[in-house]
């Protein structure tokens, strides 16, 4: 329909034959292109009649499309005086608020057109748009939907709808209906898209959402092939890493990370999943590890950091002291799980504590925290310069930080030294490489003698464990031993498919060997995208594990995946980086892992938990003991059956279970890092 049929059609109004036709020969010569011409006619109505509401109309209309705006503005505004019941009014003075940059207004302005006449496509769908730029999304779903269910044909209607869809995914978490409807729009239509590559990096995002992380990975690559403008290379290349990384594939993952990082060097969460991810490479050594921190600490942290500045917190050693908590995981989280019984504990007459949540939903885990906390503050999505200055207002004295490198944390927030003293504890499982991390909070057995190179952070060993256990109040009752029903041993992994490489494949091979009869039972959530579970078990082949010796078991939510151990008699650790809450898991449900010690925190995990039940016998140093100790276990049928019946009391009466004991040591540690300070603060005034 072209611009004279629309006007016909609105301004049905009874005039003399003369009027009528000079306006359609200006509309005419409008939709022509010939401007000037059609001005002059509108100008000429307007003299005979100054409240002329169509000519008002349209010559704010030619205004707007020659780009004088403000005068746009004005007629058509006058218009709408003239005659405020014209829909098709509010919708053109819509789009000169949103060429003047009044985005506020115009959306009122799309809001009144749609109102007056609820057919109109074009206004739901201007409407939609900018209710998304205004991070409106749920309405802004809304209003692109109608405009799609009006017009499916209008130029980017399905894009639009799409992206607004995946706005208010990314702000549900757990919630994957967003992505999948968004999906169902792009899946065979990004070809005839007015940007093909854009909507098919869209489609491949809505695919990682949903878990089919190898057919998004299809499309990263094929976007890649076709070359397309930087922004979009730099989004393929990460989001591709991104995949990588959940199918366990770590390898390709940290190539794609390094691409996404070489072609834009200011990404410091891109350098830090370089990092997270560095730790389940077997090949590479703790003077790497630790080399490549410190060079994010140099290259990110370091700029932000004034060393000249001096903290005004009252130097008092033994007064009562501000502990600021940092983290996105005050939520159904492995970290929760194990601060939450601490944050509740501490010592309310000796320190406050302060929670600054970096994540944009919350759930009843999020509840319990909140109430734990004298203070608690939301930072996600404020600026780091803004949280820094948040913190030092609140007046911490001690910082803790508990993501490290891990997702959405907040390490550039610390490196402007909020706090006098900061502390990197529980989250991560290396050092940070920030010259401005005080301490990180270990233990003996995560950390003995000699770890000390690997961390730029003061290590401080608490008496027993870095991290206590809560368990959740799920978990069910311990079974009985499957092998005594089952006539086989059932060894089990539930990790992470990213902690299971070559060499724990070939280890696993030589226990089932010396094994006959036993079964490996594994989980993981990479395993439920069906091409990636076909390529593992390739992997699993080669090493020498026959197919028919493995039972991928069915990824389980998990409030039910402990019940998974009732039918494992002994897990196996992967190593270099080993189990943390799923030998957790497995240990309150009666099942004994066997591990292999690394040189690192991140593979000492196990080795910790089980050193502080007195099951240190399950720790291997080397891969032939690692071996022998699984095998002589699965020979021992009696000894499985009273670990089983036996392990969860040993495990409620050992440290990890003693929360006021951890919560006392703890603040022991946080008071000598102070006093620490403030002996240094007044050696330096």
């Amino acid at each position: 329909m072209g611009l004279l049929d629309s006007v016909r059609g609105v301004f049905a109004a009874p005039a003399r034959a003369k009027r009528q036709a000079e306006l359609d020969r200006a509309v005419a010569l409008h939709e022509s292109g010939r401007f000037d011409e059609a001005e002059a006619i509108y100008r000429a109505l307007l003299k005979g009649d100054a409240r002329d509401a169509e000519a008002l109309h349209l010559l704010g209309l030619a205004a707007h499309q020659r780009g004088r705006h403000s005068e746009a503005f004005r007629l058509i505004n006058a218009a709408i005086l003239a005659k405020p019941g014209v829909a098709l009014f509010h919708f053109n003075f819509g789009n000169v608020l949103l060429a003047l940059g009044e985005i506020e207004p115009a959306a009122s302005a799309f809001a009144e057109a749609v109102r007056l006449n609820p057919a109109h496509a074009a206004a739901w769908f201007n409407l939609g748009k900018v209710r998304l730029s205004l991070d409106e999304h749920s309405q802004a779903v809304a209003a692109l939907r109608r405009a799609f269910e009006l017009g499916p044909e209008l130029p980017g209607a399905r894009s639009e709808l799409a992206r607004a869809l995946i706005a208010v995914g990314d702000r549900s978490p757990g919630t994957k209906k967003y992505h999948a409807e968004a999906a169902g729009l792009l899946r065979e239509h990004w070809q005839e898209a007015e940007d093909p590559l854009g909507d098919r990096l869209m489609l491949a995002y809505c695919l990682q959402e949903h878990g089919a992380w190898m057919e998004a990975a299809n499309h990263y690559r094929a976007v890649l092939e076709a070359r397309p403008d930087p922004a979009n290379e730099v989004k393929a290349h990460s989001n591709l890493a991104n995949c990588y990384n959940q199918l366990g594939r770590m390898t390709e993952a940290i190539s794609r990370y390094r691409q996404t990082l070489a072609l834009a060097p200011h990404l410091a969460d891109t350098a830090s999943s370089i990092l997270c991810c560095l730790n389940y490479d077997p090949e590479c050594t703790p003077q790497t590890i630790v080399a490549e921190h410190r060079n994010w600490g140099r290259r990110f942290a370091d700029p932000l950091y004034d060393r000249s500045r001096r903290h005004a917190n009252d130097r008092s050693p033994e007064r009562k002291l501000r502990i600021g908590y940092i983290s996105p995981d005050f939520r159904r989280h492995v970290v929760s799980a194990m601060c939450a019984p601490v944050l509740e504990r501490h010592d309310r007459g000796r320190y406050e504590v302060c929670c600054y949540y970096n994540f944009p939903s919350a759930d009843a885990v999020t509840g319990r925290l909140r109430r734990a906390a004298h203070l608690w503050r939301e930072i996600s999505g404020i600026p780091d310069a803004e949280v820094a200055g948040m913190i030092e207002s609140d007046g911490i004295d001690v910082l803790v930080d508990l993501a490290g490198h891990t997702s959405f944390n907040r390490l550039l927030v610390l490196a402007r030294k909020p706090a006098p003293v900061q502390v990197s504890w529980l989250g991560y499982f290396n050092t940070t490489g920030l010259e401005q991390m005080d301490a990180f909070i270990t233990d003996p057995h995560s950390s003995p003698p000699g770890q000390e190179a690997w961390f730029t952070e003061t290590l401080v060993r608490l008496p027993d464990t870095r991290f206590p256990f809560e368990a959740h109040e799920f978990y069910p009752g311990v079974g009985p031993p499957p092998a005594g029903t089952g006539g086989h041993v059932t060894f089990g992994s539930f990790n992470n498919l990213a902690k299971v490489n070559r060499g724990v494949l070939a280890l696993w091979a030589r226990i089932l060997e010396r094994t006959p009869g036993a079964r490996l039972a594994l989980q993981a959530s990479a395993l439920e995208d069906a091409a990636n579970r076909e390529r593992f078990l390739a992997l699993c082949l080669q090493a020498g594990i026959e197919r028919r010796r493995i039972d991928i078991r069915p990824w389980t939510a998990f409030t039910r995946a402990a019940l998974g151990y009732h039918d494992i008699d002994i897990a196996l650790d992967p190593f270099p980086f080993c189990g943390g809450m799923t030998s957790f898991d497995a240990l309150w449900m009666g099942v004994p892992v066997v591990t292999l010690a690394s040189a690192l925190v991140a593979g000492r995990q196990t080795a910790s938990i089980l050193a502080n039940l007195g099951m240190s016998e399950l720790v291997a140093s080397d891969e032939s003991g690692y071996v022998d100790i699984a095998v002589a276990l699965a020979r021992d049928r009696e000894r499985l059956a009273d670990l089983r019946a036996a392990l969860r009391a040993r495990f409620a009466a050992s440290p990890l279970c003693d929360y006021e004991r951890f919560t006392r040591a703890l603040e022991d540690a946080y008071r000598r890092l102070w006093r620490r300070w403030v002996e240094r603060a007044s050696q330096c005034d």
